[in-house]
């Protein structure tokens, strides 16, 4: 009989205790021992701990203090889209909105779940046998970042559940009024800069790479949403939500079970008023419907789902005066004015800069250097110039004439569809943003190759173009020169540089800058062709037949591969040994009738086009806006037009919804007992 180990059995039942505690406490908000007893047990758990090291667990209360280094962010490929939510800002689109869904479903009153929306952070975590394993950011909806380790210290967390099955919660991570108060207090008093607003916080506390740092900031969260919850056997929305709050989820109790728009409307007058008084700050209120079964019948868009919308509250007001007019060129060329202003909070942050638009918005409002203006912020996000106060302008200020040349390069700007641009491919502007938008997150994500330091460079005449960062370690003595430039931060620049040329096809393709491809499309043409040099052997036609690739955009594509100077770059990216391969390819779709076949949607059907796409891509079609000779099959609906007559006449298979769903079906079972 083997002896009992009573250090390990101590470690168990603390971590069990203190556990529970937690969740009484955090998500409760019902303490059942005092801070006292909670503290002597933490201490006793922490000595037995760091005596036998080989008992503590991931789920030990003791990871909540953090301490974790983290040397960066690891990149998570969301298991199922992120999608973001459509806003409203009037009562008028929340009618339009639940017309539409009603007219969709054929029902006279829908039941919708009403939530307030946390201005936070979005978040995903995945739970395997009953324990985290994964928290992540939102990112750009396909790819966020490993957060996990920063999560852990979220009290309110639970770090394992009561739930075998894999689980996917998704919620959003925020920090309180009252936290920010006091964070900002301590600030001021140790002469730190003070955090505009708790969102703003809260994502710099979560990105932070050590997570002793997070522990200090007392972040929270609410839970909202679960990706997998039909397949887990729930029908409602809200059934769903019950369940993860019974697994210890903390979910908003501020959310409500109504029926009908009328319902709806009430709780937006209510939440309206009640705004202030939240201890969290709420930028709006999202609807849901809550019949799960009903998704599918009402839809998607590209982005985001038809099922659910945000209603956004009407932005705060202030008013500032208008310093100045900043004229800047972006890395496309087009150019963008910005209001200089005075100063001033709004919505709980301090704005100094406000965007003007373009020529025609300063134009319409008639705005001038020197005016007063009205400042907002446009879904409580961007801000922007509202309208001048012509009471308080001043006698003989002249109208503000937008510039006819660039201010960086002096050559003529040019207006296209209502937007100014310069057309000069050497613009030192338009140079430095792609330079600055190559080193981004959006793209090859070099960490600590910021906005300024992309600038130094590009003035000293060390980095001209993109490829030029890949020779930098040739420049150091030259680098040592620069401000805030030492050994360590040099050597973890050239580490960064060194490290982004394993980055996956998709980053590199960001970065090229190629028009109109941003990440999404970039990773649709990586997941294609896996490498760039299949791509550059594409062609126009080819390309325009792939998902996300419109005409417009597969010239654009074909064009940029066709400039000398684009070519000369790649070859330069190949020579410093950058990867030209896509690394994490999607799951290969079995042999089906689907796989490698283009189609071709038109027509009404009984769902969306885009649900009848999605099914067809997971299976390895490949779907066209346009049918020509390359078009395999054509997929009609009621009302069909002119794609129709062109099947007919090219001889391509006709498939009606009848005809093509027992085919789907058959191909999806195959797929799925692979």
């Amino acid at each position: 009989m083997e002896p009992i180990d009573k250090e390990r059995q101590r470690v168990q039942e603390l971590t069990e205790l203190l556990n529970r505690y937690n969740y009484q406490y955090y998500v409760l908000d019902q303490p059942s021992v005092s801070d006292f007893e909670y503290d002597r047990l933490m201490e006793e758990l922490q000595i037995l701990e760091r005596k036998r090291p080989d008992l503590r667990s991931r789920v030990s209360p003791t990871v909540r203090v953090g301490g974790m280094i983290a040397k960066g962010f690891r990149k998570v490929v969301h298991e199922k889209y992120m999608l973001s939510i459509s806003d409203v800002f009037n009562e008028e689109e929340l009618y339009d909105f639940d017309a539409t869904v009603r007219k969709l479903t054929g029902l006279d009153k829908i039941e919708y779940m009403c939530e307030v929306k946390i201005d936070g952070l979005a978040c995903s975590l995945l739970f395997h046998d009953g324990e985290l394993d994964i928290a992540s950011t939102r990112g750009d909806g396909s790819i966020g970042e490993d957060v996990t380790n920063n999560v852990l210290t979220i009290k309110s967390i639970p770090v394992s559940i009561d739930e075998r099955r894999e689980l996917e919660v998704r919620g959003e991570v925020y920090m309180s009024k009252k936290t920010l108060a006091s964070l900002n207090a301590e600030r001021e008093k140790n002469g730190e800069p003070l955090f505009a607003n708790a969102r703003n916080a809260a994502a710099g506390s979560l990105r932070q790479l050590d997570s002793a740092v997070t522990a200090k900031r007392k972040l929270d969260a609410f839970w909202y949403y679960v990706p997998e919850a039909m397949a887990m056997g729930f029908s409602k929305h809200s059934e769903a939500l019950d369940y993860i709050q019974s697994l210890g989820f903390r979910t908003n109790p501020e959310r409500r079970l109504v029926h009908g728009i009328e319902e709806v409307m009430a709780y937006v007058h209510e939440y309206h008023a009640k705004r202030p008084s939240l201890d969290y700050d709420i930028d709006g209120l999202v609807i849901k419907v809550n019949d799960m079964r009903l998704y599918d019948t009402i839809g998607y868009t590209m982005k985001t789902p038809k099922w659910e919308i945000a209603y956004k509250f009407p932005p705060e007001e202030q008013i500032t005066r208008l310093k100045d007019i900043i004229i800047t060129v972006g890395r496309t060329g087009r150019v963008v004015p910005t209001a200089d202003l005075d100063p001033v909070r709004v919505s709980g942050s301090l704005i100094s800069r406000a965007t003007l638009n373009n020529e025609d918005f300063i134009k319409e409002k008639d705005i001038r250097i020197g005016d007063y203006v009205s400042l907002h912020k446009a879904g409580d996000v961007i801000p922007e110039v509202e309208k001048v106060i012509f009471e308080r302008r001043e006698k003989d200020v002249p109208p503000y004439h937008f510039p006819e040349t660039c201010p960086y390069c002096h050559e003529p700007l040019s207006r296209v569809q209502g937007q100014t641009y310069c057309t000069n491919e050497h613009c030192p502007s338009r140079k430095i943003n792609k330079l600055i938008f190559f080193v981004s997150d959006m793209a090859m994500d070099i960490d600590g190759m910021g906005e300024r330091l992309c600038e130094a460079l590009f003035n000293q005449g060390l980095v001209r173009s993109t490829p030029d960062f890949y020779c930098l370690k040739e420049h150091k003595q030259e680098m040592m020169l620069m401000d805030g430039i030492g050994e360590k931060s040099y050597a973890a620049l050239m580490e960064a540089i060194e490290k982004s040329k394993k980055n996956d096809l998709y980053m590199l393709l960001c970065g090229l800058a190629i028009p109109l491809v941003g990440k999404k499309t970039a990773i649709v043409l990586a997941d294609h062709f896996g490498s760039l040099d299949a791509l550059m052997k594409a062609g126009q036609e080819e390309l325009s037949l792939l998902s996300d690739v419109g005409d417009i955009t597969a010239k654009a594509i074909a064009d940029y591969f066709k400039d000398p100077k684009n070519l000369e770059d790649i070859e330069r990216f190949r020579q410093y040994g950058l990867n030209f391969l896509l690394l994490h390819p999607k799951r290969e779709a079995k042999d089906n009738f689907f796989k490698g076949k283009r189609f071709v949607l038109t027509g009404t059907i009984s769902v969306p086009r885009d649900v009848m796409t999605k099914r067809i891509e997971m299976l390895g079609g490949l779907s066209s806006g346009s049918v020509s000779r390359k078009t395999d099959f054509v997929l009609v609906g009621h009302d069909a037009g002119s794609k129709l007559d062109k099947a007919k006449s090219l001889g391509i298979r006709i498939f009606t919804e009848e005809e093509i769903g027992p085919l789907l079906e058959e191909a999806e079972k195959s797929q799925q007992e692979d």
